[in-house]
């Protein structure tokens, strides 16, 4: 399957640009299966070791696996996402959208002619979506309700993209205006981090108790979260 590594998150100061930089290169040269990331833990409380009190940074975890989606599947490189002027990603905002919001000049884009390369670069449009959306025009002018069908999530899309030369809404192109929206729309975390929470691992001794939407199911990434195993 190919060789791959980890990457502690927090136990020193590298910042975001820095373990991004390093896991490009390792992709580029030396064609790396897959690179993991884990938020440090002090397991013993050592006092050698970075303290954690305030509990492991599992959102900035989070926020460091969207990116590398990005650089391996979507076309991005680092210095697209972060530079050594903004050496960390925002943690209120995915990847993703934090760099549409800086590059609104690209937007919108009109689905039914951007190639599939310009089409993954707009949030809410994943590789398959994008892979549906060039297969589907071939034969018919797409729409909003088309895109919808074709599994686009229209609450991100629709600020960056027309259909037949129109937005679902109207929208200005401001990057205040749509931060706003995107910050009003709750954003799907994996379960057990929420943005507004103090960074911390879940225990064995949390209170498991919750209630599935509908038929979700929680799919968990390799390195990110081992409480749910005691359910």
């Amino acid at each position: 399957a190919g060789q791959s590594t980890q990457m502690i998150i927090g136990a020193t100061n590298e910042t975001d640009y820095q373990i991004m930089a390093v896991a490009e290169a390792l992709y580029r040269n030396f064609d790396l299966k897959r690179v993991f990331y884990s938020a440090f833990i002090n397991v013993n409380q050592d006092p050698r070791l970075p303290n954690t009190e305030a509990g492991p940074p599992l959102l900035r975890e989070h926020r460091l696996y969207q990116a590398d989606w990005l650089l391996r599947f979507y076309g991005f490189t680092v210095n697209e996402l972060l530079d050594e002027k903004r050496q960390n990603f925002n943690i209120l905002l995915d990847p993703k959208c934090d760099w549409a919001l800086s590059h609104l000049e690209m937007f919108p884009v009109e689905v039914n002619k951007a190639d599939y390369y310009t089409l993954l670069r707009v949030p809410g449009i994943g590789t398959n979506s994008a892979q549906r959306i060039v297969k589907a025009r071939k034969s018919s002018v797409l729409d909003f309700d088309d895109l919808k069908r074709l599994g686009v999530v229209l609450k991100r899309a629709k600020y960056f993209i027309t259909c037949k030369g129109k937005m679902m809404y109207p929208v200005k192109i401001e990057e205040d205006y749509i931060s706003r929206q995107l910050l009003a729309e709750k954003e799907r975390l994996p379960y057990g981090i929420s943005k507004d929470m103090t960074y911390r691992q879940l225990s064995l001794f949390d209170d498991l108790n919750f209630k599935m939407d509908n038929n979700d199911i929680f799919k968990l990434t390799s390195g990110s979260f081992l409480a749910l195993a005691a359910m």
